[in-house]
C-alpha cells in the first residue's frame, strides 16, 4: 500500500465535511491537520490523520472512515443504462469512500470475477443472455457463499419471486428503483452481514 493510497485531496476533504477547500488547507498549514505532500504539490491526508483530526476537533466520524476497508460490489446487468445510473450513484456522497463497484455487462464475466474476488454484495438482473440471473444466483452460492445477493429486475412476477427463494437473496428490487430505496437497501444487507 503506498503512502497515498486511503488518502483524501483537499477538495475530497472539503466535500466529506462541507466546507471549502480553503478551510481544509489552512488547517493543514497551521498543523492542526496532518497531511503529506505529493510530488505535484498537493495535499494528501491519510484516513487515519483525518480521524485523528476529526476526534480531536471533536467533529462527527463519518461512518466510512469507522471501516478500514471498502466493501465490494458487484453489478451484473446486461443493460447498460443500469450500469451506468449505478456508476453515478456509487460515484456520489460518501459512496466511494464505503463501497468499490465493478460492473459487468457480461454475466459469464461476471462469474469469473465473483468466484475470485468474493465481493461483499451482488447487483443481479435476472433475465440476462447466456446465463440468467437465477443459474448466476446459484452459482454465487456455491462459490461465494458469504456473498449477499440484492436482485434488482423488471420481472418481478409471482413465479420468479417463487424460483428465487431457494437462492437465500437478501432483497428483491422491481426496476425502476429509488437511489434513496437502493441505498438503503444495500446498507441494511450488508449490516444484517456484520451483525448476524
Amino acid at each position: 500500500m503506498g503512502i497515498f493510497d486511503e488518502s483524501y485531496s483537499s477538495i475530497d476533504l472539503a466535500k466529506i465535511l462541507g466546507v471549502h477547500r480553503v478551510t481544509v488547507t489552512n488547517w493543514i498549514k497551521k498543523g492542526a491537520l496532518n497531511a503529506a505532500r505529493t510530488p505535484g504539490g498537493r495535499y494528501k491526508v491519510t484516513k487515519q490523520d483525518l480521524r485523528n483530526f476529526l476526534s480531536e476537533q471533536g467533529m462527527p466520524i463519518p461512518d466510512f472512515l469507522r471501516t478500514e476497508t471498502k466493501k465490494l460490489v458487484v453489478a451484473v446487468d446486461d443493460d447498460d443504462a443500469i450500469l451506468n445510473l449505478l456508476e453515478n450513484f456509487f460515484s456520489t456522497n460518501d459512496m466511494p469512500y464505503l463501497y468499490q463497484l465493478k460492473t459487468f455487462n457480461n454475466p459469464l464475466d461476471a462469474a469469473l470475477f465473483i468466484g475470485d474476488s468474493k465481493p461483499d454484495l451482488v447487483l443481479l438482473d435476472l433475465l440476462m443472455p447466456q446465463l440468467n440471473g437465477f443459474n448466476l444466483a446459484e452459482k454465487i452460492k456455491q462459490t461465494s457463499p458469504d456473498t449477499r445477493i440484492i436482485i434488482i429486475t423488471g420481472h418481478a412476477t409471482e413465479e420468479n419471486l417463487g424460483k428465487l427463494r431457494r437462492y437465500s437473496v437478501e432483497a428483491i428490487m422491481a426496476k425502476p428503483f429509488g437511489l434513496e430505496e437502493l441505498r438503503n437497501t444495500i446498507e441494511d444487507t450488508l449490516m444484517t452481514k456484520a451483525t448476524g
